[in-house]
């Protein structure tokens, strides 16, 4: 039986299909905060998921965000830059162990997962979407993953989902944060489908009509049904990327780390999109734009390694201070000014990146 949520951070609710199975209706509740996703939404996700994935009656999970603008835009971490401020040494480990196990459970599901990706999907959120069988965008969708920002590194397992977009593309994503519409999104794969805005519905009387049978042939079935909505979506945006992408693979092609970052400076004054990543990327952590450089050359053959080299990362990344100068700056004092341990890719030493990569007191991962 599917507990159903009527109030709180997560709403689920159970619809009946014409042959007497469950499809789970999960919705994130914080429109105010756009559906960041906050201790509370993971820990029902933890609880109740497994329940919906050993119940032989549930067929599809369906996970949405509340209102229009966002399914998820990122992970509300003002919580952990308190407890990091007040000197708790272990709260990465609580709270990367807690976040990394939810996003590698649904992986991981049998149950077919379908994620409704409107609006803005930002950090823990793409975690979310690219953990679904099938990852749905829309017009309103904008995808992006901008962890340098605040002095940390894209994580819930981008550097492996992100290592998957072609022609070394994930690299200029996770070093620029740059904001993808749905076109790109599913130009690069990151997207399994481009949707209206007004499928959703269209595709639960789908779910709604489905017959009897196994998780794979359902997930193959609702392969198709999307596949043949999308056939028939006409607001598709136009692209921001493919007329720069040339340039971009360019600059990702340098050898030499610092020749690509400046490679992609170079590329400023093509367009305001553009513009706005390299300016992101050249105001970032020096320091987290190498950690995701070595993340993403690491190449990971599956999200359970990401995942467990990103746990260590994160550790300490609570413990060394940038990414806690990054939050103070951003969302706590707002001055937008963070005074970064190290002020370019250039004067940033390996002994200090080393450091994030060690293991010495941190906890072992629960979540593997």
């Amino acid at each position: 039986m599917v507990t159903v949520l009527n109030e709180g951070p997560l709403l689920v609710k159970a619809h009946t299909t014409t042959a007497g199975q469950q499809i789970v209706e999960v919705v994130l509740n914080a429109p105010e905060a756009l559906n960041a996703l906050n201790g509370d939404m993971v820990d029902l996700l933890l609880e109740h998921v497994p329940v919906w994935e050993a119940d032989e009656n549930v067929i599809a999970i369906l996970m949405r965000g509340a209102g229009s603008k966002a399914f998820c835009a990122g992970g509300d971490i003002r919580e952990l830059y308190r407890e990091i401020d007040a000197g708790n040494q272990h709260v990465g480990e609580v709270f990367f162990n807690h976040e990394y196990e939810m996003d590698l459970m649904l992986h991981k599901l049998a149950t077919p997962l379908l994620v409704w990706g409107n609006g803005y999907v930002i950090g823990g959120g793409m975690g979310l979407l690219q953990s679904a069988a099938i990852r749905m965008g829309t017009p309103s969708s904008r995808l992006a993953m901008p962890e340098v920002t605040i002095g940390l590194f894209p994580d819930v397992g981008a550097s492996y989902f992100l290592r998957q977009v072609p022609d070394k593309l994930g690299l200029f994503l996770g070093l620029t944060g740059a904001m993808l519409n749905g076109t790109d999104g599913r130009q690069l794969g990151l997207l399994d489908a481009l949707l209206n805005d007004d499928h959703y519905e269209v595709l639960m009387q789908c779910l709604l009509g489905l017959p009897r049978q196994s998780h794979e042939a359902t997930l193959e079935q609702l392969k198709d049904q999307v596949k043949s909505l999308e056939i028939i979506t006409n607001d598709a945006p136009e692209s921001n990327l493919d007329q720069h992408r040339a340039g971009i693979i360019a600059a990702l092609n340098q050898h030499a780390f610092v020749d690509i970052i400046a490679g992609l400076s170079n590329l400023k004054g093509a367009c305001k999109w553009l513009d706005k990543a390299i300016t992101t990327m050249e105001q970032g952590s020096p320091t987290s734009l190498h950690l995701y450089n070595r993340l993403f050359n690491a190449n990971f053959t599956n999200v359970d390694q990401a995942l467990l080299q990103e746990y260590t990362l994160g550790v300490n990344a609570t413990r060394l201070g940038e990414f806690k100068e990054g939050v103070r700056a951003l969302l706590i004092d707002k001055d937008r000014n963070p005074q970064w341990r190290y002020k370019s890719v250039e004067t940033t030493p390996e002994t200090w990146i080393d450091q994030f990569f060690s293991t010495k007191d941190v906890a072992p991962a629960n979540f593997s």
